[in-house]
């Protein structure tokens, strides 16, 4: 009896040791995965940054020596949105959180892949006002969502340079398979993430300032 008390104590204890080192190595990846987007997010807003500048000097150049009406309808038309190809790749901007320190690209799509690198958009637009967009949980991404206040500030800024302001309103937790509630509301501003188990979307609701 003292043998198979024996064994079974040290079965359980065989069982925590490979439970901790599971644990240890996710977390371990999960730092080492945060580090990792958040280099390439900030190379990422660093080319989108620069492709808006260059864009803004190529349209100062084209302007020049335009009609009055014409140089009207270009100024009208810069504030459509449309996503730009970076490399092959489609981009919308880049969201700001003063509150959180947050700045990071905003992809065109929405995939696993891209969300290791940075933030996606989900659905929507910004200028039908009802932009939705995902972020992994890292804690260099949407893992500082949790932190976020009603009245914060959050700017999406488009590939035209164009900024749009907007005040959270709302922060709410969203069960993982209630998709159509993510696209309930009158909400100008949508950005969610995973929670930590999962399971659940918290869900961080903005309108325009």
């Amino acid at each position: 009896m003292k043998n198979k008390r024996r064994i079974i104590g040290n079965i359980v204890i065989i069982i925590g040791i490979a439970l901790l080192l599971g644990a240890g190595g996710l977390f371990m990846y999960n730092t080492a995965a945060s580090e990792n987007q958040e280099r390439q997010s900030d190379e990422l807003v660093m080319q989108i940054k620069e492709e808006i500048k260059t864009a803004a000097v190529n349209e100062t150049e084209e302007k020049n020596g335009l009609t009055e009406e014409t140089e009207m309808t270009v100024i009208m038309e810069q504030y459509e949105f449309a996503p730009v190809e970076i490399d092959g790749i489609l981009y919308d901007g880049y969201l700001t959180i003063p509150s959180i320190e947050l700045e990071m690209a905003v992809y065109d799509t929405w995939n696993d892949d891209l969300l290791r690198k940075s933030l996606c958009r989900y659905y929507g637009a910004p200028d039908t006002d009802d932009l939705i967009i995902a972020g992994h949980n890292y804690k260099s991404s949407f893992g500082k969502l949790k932190k976020m206040s009603v009245g914060d500030e959050v700017y999406f800024t488009d590939m035209n340079g164009n900024v749009k302001a907007y005040t959270v309103k709302q922060i709410e937790v969203i069960g993982g398979t209630e998709i159509s509630r993510m696209l309930e509301g009158d909400w100008d501003l949508s950005l969610y993430t995973c929670t930590y188990g999962g399971s659940d979307r918290l869900t961080v609701r903005c309108e325009k300032v």
